[in-house]
């Protein structure tokens, strides 16, 4: 079979391919990034590129992409192998993306190792979307620096599922997915070694705290478990390896830790969470979420814990959102409506035009259209002078070209509104399920600790008054930014701090929420916008 050459614009990269890989693929083999949240099923409509000469569009292009955009010679790029020699042009993928670093710590007392003198350590939260690396000085405990950056594997899927099932469908999925995100790692660790002036020999620990998915995927572990039921870890003991055992090549010596998995979507990053905050001693009754496309939801009753896991998909990260778009440089962060009929108050990361919106903004406008009767508790979205016809369906327009300086309008469609409607309400029944299992009545929680950059950028308010959370007093929801990493750097500074949290997460309570009964009913009455329980 005769191989053609996809050229990449603006980058310039080019590689050879037969005609059975498609174009999302040929980007991917390069180190190219394309969102992709479906994994290249064609049921996301993200992977939009300039194809030159343009092929035949396909049923799932007429889908996604307007008549005058089609005959402009865009395409998705999961749709069309390459037939001929090709040119393809895609966005610029550089645009800095608005990554969580900093997290809050409990105030209990705890000791660091002795004896490290000179000795430095990484601490890595291995997320979904994002990697964060904090440098620490093992002696002191003080942080020297930190860096992060997108998790290379979201070329492959967005969300854990999607990255399953290329692991599972693929020959050779996993060790593609394991080769990118460990190098990566590897070169963020080099980056910030290098920047703090900090020899590779003088690093000495690493530790790694990551959901089931990204830790069985960094190891090269099968993943298969994980996306049937009864979705069991292969494996939930941390583990001690060298960074040889894991593929590092620069820094083979390394001592590394991997926190130890709790349950099947429940990983290292939950049991960091649970230790950064010391749910395990608390005296109060405390509700932990960290919504992300995967929502982890810990429950402690008085020091007893609990939790479950709820899909939430990566709707709150913009993904199957029509103008959604990741915390970066032009997404409207931030909407405040004060009359239907105009143009709403907005924020922009960056004060630049805006080119979507994410998350945070994402709950903001839910809340502000349901404030001004724009939208009912349903979901319907009504009648407005600034809502339109957008392809067939209802929308409310955010932006109109020329207001804010934008070149393009910017909407929020009704099928926006069901997406934002399904992802609270896997959030709210789960939440909802787990304290109806153990009795607890939301006038019993003493704290709700939002975790994650979705739960630390997100307007409080806004999330309570369409019912993300369970309806305590605002002054009981407390954001505490990146727990897991800060949970890491406590593994990372004492052995005494892994031992206690091996213990712990051996003794967590774990809910499979797909088991309970009356679930589905629990979720359906979960997805209406209002502040209250479910169940």
């Amino acid at each position: 079979m005769t191989k053609k050459i996809v050229t990449f614009e603006p980058s310039g990269l080019r590689i050879k391919v037969n005609e059975t890989v498609t174009i999302l693929d040929s980007a991917r083999r390069i180190g190219l990034y394309l969102p992709s949240e479906c994994g290249g099923k064609g049921t996301c409509g993200k992977c939009l590129v300039l194809v030159e000469p343009p092929p035949e569009p396909t049923e799932v292009d007429y889908t996604y992409i307007s008549q005058s955009d089609l005959e402009n010679g865009i395409r998705l790029a999961c749709q069309h192998g390459i037939q001929r020699d090709t040119r393809v042009a895609m966005k610029q993928t550089t645009i800095p993306v608005k990554i969580l670093i900093d997290g809050a710590l409990s105030t209990e007392k705890w000791n660091i190792d002795t004896s490290l003198e000179r000795q430095k350590g990484v601490a890595i939260d291995l997320g979904t979307t994002t990697i964060v690396a904090y440098l620490l000085d093992l002696e002191t405990g003080i942080q020297i620096g930190h860096a992060a950056c997108l998790n290379p594997q979201i070329m492959y899927g967005e969300d854990v599922m999607s990255r399953i099932s290329y692991a599972a469908l693929e020959d050779g999925g996993v060790e593609v997915l394991r080769n990118i995100v460990v190098r990566r790692v590897e070169e963020l660790i080099i980056e910030l070694i290098e920047s703090a002036h900090v020899s590779p020999q003088d690093l000495s620990r690493l530790t790694i705290v990551g959901n089931p998915a990204m830790h069985h995927l960094f190891l090269g572990l099968n993943t298969k478990p994980l996306g049937v039921a009864p979705y069991e870890p292969v494996i939930k003991n941390a583990l001690n390896k060298s960074g040889e055992e894991l593929g590092f090549t620069n820094i083979k010596k390394v001592g590394s830790y991997l926190a130890p998995n709790i349950a099947g979507f429940v990983g290292g990053d939950t049991a960091a969470f649970i230790l950064s905050q010391r749910l395990d001693s608390t005296d109060k009754i405390v509700l932990g979420i960290d919504i992300g496309t995967n929502g982890e939801i810990l429950l402690s009753v008085k020091g007893e814990l609990f939790c479950c896991s709820a899909a939430a998909g990566s709707a709150f990260e913009g993904a199957t959102i029509r103008h959604g778009m990741r915390g970066q440089e032009g997404a409207i962060e931030y909407v405040s409506i004060s009359d239907p009929n105009k143009a709403p108050e907005i924020s922009v990361i960056g004060n630049i035009p805006p080119k979507g919106i994410c998350g945070s903004g994402i709950v903001d406008i839910v809340s502000e259209l349901k404030a001004s009767g724009i939208i009912e508790s349903s979901g319907r979205m009504l009648e407005s002078s600034r809502v339109v016809d957008f392809d067939g369906v209802k929308a409310y327009t955010i932006i109109k070209p020329g207001e804010d300086d934008s070149q393009q309008s910017i909407v929020f469609t009704q099928k926006d509104i069901r997406q934002v409607q399904l992802a609270k309400g896997a959030i709210l029944a789960g939440a909802s399920i787990l304290m109806h299992s153990t009795g607890v009545k939301v006038a019993d929680i003493d704290m709700l600790l939002l975790a994650g950059a979705f739960g630390n950028y997100i307007n409080p308010r806004s999330a309570l008054s369409i019912g993300l959370l369970p309806p305590v007093d605002i002054e009981r929801v407390t954001p505490v930014g990146n727990a897991a990493g800060e949970g890491a750097k406590r593994m990372l500074l004492s052995l005494q701090e892994r031992t206690l949290i091996e213990q712990v997460a051996e003794r967590v309570n774990y809910l499979e929420l797909a088991q309970y009964e009356s679930f589905a009913q629990i979720f359906s009455r979960a997805t209406t916008l209002e502040g209250k329980m479910p169940i």
